[in-house]
């Protein structure tokens, strides 16, 4: 059996509110260190740079617009997806009256054009360093944005080990953020525990899921010919309107799984996370 090697990319910017991440003490470099100190060969990158050429593709307010429209449309289709095409359940209908409630609203006081060109670089980011990965020759491909941390690095290193060493054959990708409560994603019916216990020290589990889903991409692994096939998908997806990589990789995996390419156990998760995304936790703050 080939050993399983690990490529890690980091999604960072100029300006940042965690500029620790591109750095030796940020949580890419710690995992990459503790990584190889168990036998698996790590390669890093830390891509913090905006790519989205602002003067020769200039974003209006129409795409601002279009943005917002975009989003609450794909959010719509998700929630369908999660109840297995059978429409939108009564809780799920209750947030997307909500949702478009807020669009109206939005109509008057819409976000600004740099956010909009914030979702494009970080989109941007993440397709180049999966192709970076790819390259690579990695057999994994971890993600991480740089508001992912975690206070147990051995905690991460031996279940992330584990995983990509192990029988975990089926699994094309891994989410490993705590970001959403499994509540809030409306996903409990979706998960079954895994034959396959968590590795590390901390108190985790995990779960496989019936259909593919995520926890915001602030930390996925992904099996080398899934992130290869992801990238096809993003290639053919338009970017104007622009909706949030998160967004995207949740319309590839709707796409995917329509083609019998994603069956139950394709993904799976580590309840709780081993890595918090500290932003989402200075928003419920």
């Amino acid at each position: 059996m080939v050993a399983a090697s690990l490529f890690i990319g980091v999604v960072s910017y100029p300006g940042t509110r965690f500029p620790a991440a591109q750095g030796p003490d940020g949580l890419g470099a710690r995992l990459a260190d503790a990584m190889r100190d168990r036998g698996v060969s790590v390669d890093v990158t830390i891509d913090a740079t905006n790519r989205w050429d602002s003067e020769a593709a200039p974003l209006t307010r129409g795409d601002v617009q279009e943005a917002l429209s975009a989003q609450v449309r794909l959010e719509d289709r998700w929630e369908s997806f999660l109840q297995g095409g059978a429409g939108i359940a009564p809780r799920a209908r209750a947030k997307s009256v909500m949702r478009h409630a807020k669009r109206l609203w939005r109509r008057l006081s819409p976000p600004s054009l740099d956010m909009v060109e914030r979702l494009l670089n970080i989109e941007m980011a993440h397709t180049v360093l999966l192709q970076a990965g790819l390259t690579s020759g990695s057999s994994w491909i971890l993600i991480l944005e740089d508001d992912g941390e975690c206070t147990d690095i051995d905690d991460l290193a031996d279940g992330l080990g584990a995983m990509i060493e192990g029988p975990a054959d089926g699994a094309r990708f891994i989410n490993l953020s705590e970001s959403f409560e499994v509540s809030e994603l409306g996903i409990e019916h979706l998960l079954k525990t895994s034959d396959q216990p968590w590795a590390g020290s901390g108190p985790r589990r995990l779960v496989e899921t019936e259909l593919p889903v995520t926890n915001t991409v602030c930390a996925i692994a992904y099996r080398a010919p899934f992130a290869e096939l992801l990238l096809e998908e993003y290639s053919k997806m338009p970017q104007r309107p622009v909706v949030p990589i998160d967004w995207k990789l949740n319309q590839a995996l709707m796409t995917l799984h329509g083609r019998g390419e994603l069956p139950p156990g394709s993904c799976l998760w580590v309840l709780p996370g081993p890595i918090d995304q500290l932003s989402m936790r200075d928003a419920n703050e």
